[in-house]
């Protein structure tokens, strides 16, 4: 589908996008078919596809597996494409906002799942978040992103990107940054480019910890400010009961500069880290 058949299809409809719901359609065959090359999809899998909008993706990606289940928000494009999407008898379209939606009822006794979607700018960590939380079912997910997210969810320690998001991400899954896709692919065009990424579900986190609810609290407090050295933040305020020269001597035990800021540690030393803290509390 291109831009004319698109618009074409607004104006048969009197649709227009909302802003509200982020709608940045994808209209670049060439990104599309790039897209689809990048799937590593089995042939009588299922596959939850969120935010369908005009099918652009959906047709294709349903001849890719056995069962396709779109999850679209937006009621008026699901009565737009409800006939279009019955035509095929392995799509089933549901019409319900993605963060409230059971992912592993939608599975059944399919399985793990592959997920894609191109996803709205100002959910896409939310999303991120229930996937991971959803692995059960989940095993594997493609998603267009905003380029800025992206590298965030694939940083790396020392690097100006790397932070509590990538940690979660990295803890639960290997995520990879595919290709760039131009912010002229979509219509309406948005503000910034956007970037394809796949995630494969880990069987088992990344690294090993005892309380992983409590590594990832020193975590966030640790990235809660980045510019001071990170056990001045983990020792300021109402946190953990562990005073400044405490957290100091942690850090030395698990081999982490206590000058360093929380972009330069590692998953690994937080992991350290937490299990040497966990034991004072």
């Amino acid at each position: 589908m291109d831009l004319k058949e698109l618009r074409q299809i607004w104006r048969e409809h009197r649709f227009d996008p909302k802003r509200s719901l982020g709608q940045n359609f994808l209209i670049d065959n060439n990104v599309k078919e790039k897209i689809l090359n990048s799937l590593s999809l089995v042939e009588n899998s299922t596959v939850i596809e969120i935010g369908p909008g005009f099918g652009i993706m959906t047709f294709e990606l349903a001849g890719m597996c056995g069962r396709l289940i779109a999850v679209e928000k937006d009621s008026k494009i699901c009565d737009i494409m409800k006939e279009l999407f019955d035509e095929k008898d392995n799509i089933a379209v549901i019409n319900a906002d993605v963060l409230e939606t059971d992912l592993c009822a939608l599975a059944g006794k399919a399985g793990k799942v592959t997920v894609y979607g191109n996803i709205p700018y100002y959910i896409s960590t939310p999303i991120v978040q229930k996937l991971i939380e959803s692995r059960i079912c989940v095993g594997n997910a493609y998603l267009v992103t905003q380029e800025e997210l992206a590298n965030r969810m694939v940083a790396s320690p020392g690097s100006k990107e790397y932070g509590s998001l990538s940690c979660f991400v990295q803890f639960y899954a290997r995520c990879k940054k595919l290709f760039r896709i131009n912010k002229n692919c979509f219509f309406p065009r948005p503000k910034v480019n956007s970037s394809l990424l796949s995630f494969t579900m880990l069987e088992e986190p990344s690294v090993r910890v005892n309380d992983s609810v409590l590594m990832f609290r020193i975590i966030r407090k640790a990235f809660s400010q980045r510019r001071k050295k990170a056990v001045n933040s983990l020792s300021s305020g109402p946190f953990l009961p562990v005073e400044r020269s405490t957290w100091q001597e942690a850090f030395v035990s698990c081999g982490i500069d206590p000058a360093s800021r929380a972009e330069v540690i590692s998953l690994e030393d937080y992991a350290r880290l937490s299990d040497l803290v966990g034991t004072l509390l």
